[in-house]
């Protein structure tokens, strides 16, 4: 959604030609017919910072309180690149940046990508909706896995001995970063390449069939204690500089991935223990 014509109808016109179904607003009132009718079927928003009717950001807020948008990825466009413009889209749950004038393949990767974490988010609900409660009498427990699937399945299970559910499953992040950088050995540029490329997934599933790979395992302590869950989470690799990612940079912001962490970090506060590769998250019994 942009009310530079010009500008969007460029946009538009790549995203067609690139393959996606575009619908088209320029001002908030129409914006908000398109979501009202096809928010089940959008997955991602680009949305402008300055619109004739109303501020992006407060559409962006008002979007937030939808439980039928809530989950629509939302990619801001501005010409405004000042930390504390951006810690406003972000604090109003934009977690994807362009700075216009937007290069082509900038656009491309940042709409992947909000993709990407659009369908993984509405995989993990599904996970989430079609588990039991296999742990409701376990009060402590020791488990293992190796690959990304196993551990979404493992945190589906505990997520639904938590009073939040849908916030209990982002422990996924954890799990996934264990396995991709724990044990697979990717860096975070690394990483940024191949989600550019398209070509992640494949790469995930190419190493973990190295041999060099097949003994290596992500290794979960369940605690369950009066007031709270307690997940430790250690992985068999060297570690990470852990304290970059416990917050949302802004310098970071225009990256195609990297905002797990903290994300999960700013519900419930991590405690990573030694060089990185093992980290705890308690998760408080009895919200409302």
């Amino acid at each position: 959604m942009d009310d530079d014509i010009a500008f969007s109808a460029v946009v538009k016109q790549s995203l067609e030609n690139g393959g996606y179904r575009v619908l088209h607003a320029t001002r908030a009132d129409e914006a908000r017919s398109i979501l009202a009718k096809e928010s089940a079927h959008i997955e991602v928003m680009l949305l402008d910072w300055s619109l004739p009717d109303t501020s992006g950001i407060d559409l962006l807020r008002e979007m937030k309180r939808e439980k039928s948008c809530e989950n629509i990825q939302v990619i801001m466009q501005t010409v405004m690149s000042r930390s504390e413009d951006i810690q406003q889209g972000i604090d109003a749950g934009a977690f994807f940046y362009l700075i216009k004038p937007v290069e082509k393949n900038l656009l491309h990767s940042a709409v992947r990508a909000a993709t990407i974490d659009y369908r993984r988010r509405q995989y993990l609900m599904q996970k989430l909706e079609a588990s039991q409660r296999p742990f409701r009498l376990l009060q402590e427990g020791a488990f293992r896995f190796r690959t990304i699937d196993e551990g979404d399945q493992l945190a589906a299970f505990i997520a639904k001995e938590c009073p939040k559910p849908e916030e209990a499953i982002l422990i996924s992040e954890l799990f996934a970063n264990a396995v991709e950088y724990g044990h697979l050995g990717f860096t975070y540029e690394e990483k940024s390449r191949l989600l550019a490329q398209n070509t992640f997934g494949d790469e995930v599933k190419r190493r973990l069939a190295l041999r060099e790979h097949q003994h290596k395992y992500v290794k979960v302590w369940f605690q369950r204690q009066p007031d709270k869950i307690r997940i430790t989470i250690e992985d068999m690799g060297p570690g990470f500089d852990y304290e970059r990612y416990l917050n949302i940079d802004p310098q970071r912001i225009y990256d195609n991935h990297g905002r797990g962490i903290a994300i999960l970090n700013s519900i419930y506060p991590l405690r990573y223990v030694g060089r990185g590769n093992r980290v705890i998250v308690e998760i408080p019994l009895g919200v409302d």
